[in-house]
């Protein structure tokens, strides 16, 4: 591993067809029980409905794996960042390469160099001045 090898922490695609997702809804049966009824008895237990949707967000990773969410699924994308501009990831490190930097090439042989003697560097060796 030597050098910096720079890509985008993933790439998504949004894509449009008939999809299906399997959903646990929790069902719940009451049941009054004892002589004057009086009593509830609750059971629940989880049902699978299947839901049919149009839109969804391939996400493709630089690590070669992928994943398919349902484009309603706000929280899950909002959480994945897929609804933000991706960041750029070191892949020899995997840290997140700060937007200001733009390496001289001194500077991606003295990372280079830290790598190969065993210790930990990169982006935040430079942030704390390590790396100079």
């Amino acid at each position: 591993m030597s050098g910096i090898d720079v890509k985008p922490a993933f790439q998504a695609e949004k894509v449009t067809g008939r999809f299906t997702r399997t959903v646990m809804q929790i069902q719940e049966d009451v049941r009054e029980v004892g002589a004057l009824k009086d009593k509830k008895i609750i059971t629940r237990k989880l049902v699978p409905v299947v839901e049919e949707f149009t839109e969804g967000y391939m996400i493709y990773f630089p690590m070669k794996h992928s994943m398919f969410v349902a484009a309603d699924d706000i929280e899950q994308l909002r959480r994945i960042g897929v609804l933000e501009t991706p960041p750029l990831v070191d892949m020899n490190s995997g840290e997140i390469v700060p937007e200001s930097y733009s390496l001289s090439p001194k500077e991606m042989v003295q990372q280079a160099e830290i790598r190969s003697k065993g210790k930990t560097g990169g982006f935040t060796a430079l942030d704390q001045g390590v790396i100079e």
